[in-house]
């Protein structure tokens, strides 16, 4: 009997993953969230977030505009080239992922509006198949063990009335809020994560 590897092909067993989220806001309008995802991944969704408006056309009225913003998501294998430095090689459907190999997500969100974006949210969820390093750019972001509940990093829990951080290995989702993106301007995130 053949055995699959399920690292052969390394995004098949996640294709119906939500893989990310983006959710950007004005202080003017409403938006529209476009999505260009490499293929390599799953296409990421959109995601509403109920406390600000939302819109999935241009609203003629004076008082608001559609908001847009395009994406490009990326993974790429950490491997260390023949000097010892680090380099990040792009996976494909060629590559060949094994158990303790580190991948590095990527995700680039551009302004296209005609406006400035005062506050962009960007959700990365956390695939079944890895689990979170502690490897998360820019600082500070937020944390979920479930992806709908977030709160700052690191998480902590109580276990026997002793406040402790929440394992790495439980992280679901991270969020970042992104303050102030001009027009054309680009904001990348990342993170790092070990295949199980």
């Amino acid at each position: 009997m053949k055995k699959s590897n399920q690292f052969a092909s390394p995004f098949s067993a996640w294709s119906g993953h939500r893989l990310f989220h983006v959710v950007a806001g004005t202080l003017i309008g409403a938006m529209v969230v476009t999505t260009q995802a490499s293929a390599m991944l799953p296409t990421p969704e959109q995601a509403v977030d109920n406390s600000m408006p939302m819109q999935t056309s241009t609203n003629n009225s004076s008082t608001s505009s559609a908001q847009a913003v395009n994406s490009k998501i990326t993974a790429s294998l950490v491997s260390v080239d023949a000097n010892g430095q680090e380099v990040l090689v792009p996976v494909d459907t060629n590559t060949r992922l094994q158990s303790g190999n580190v991948l590095e997500y990527q995700g680039y969100f551009t302004n296209t509006n005609a406006d400035r974006v005062r506050k962009m949210t960007v959700t990365m969820s956390i695939p079944d198949q890895v689990e979170l390093l502690n490897t998360v750019a820019p600082e500070f972001p937020y944390g979920s063990v479930d992806g709908n509940n977030f709160a700052r990093m690191p998480l902590r829990t109580k276990v026997d009335n002793q406040l402790q951080d929440v394992a790495l290995k439980y992280y679901k989702a991270v969020r970042w809020d992104l303050e102030g993106v001009g027009l054309n301007d680009t904001v990348a995130v990342k993170y790092r994560a070990r295949v199980k």
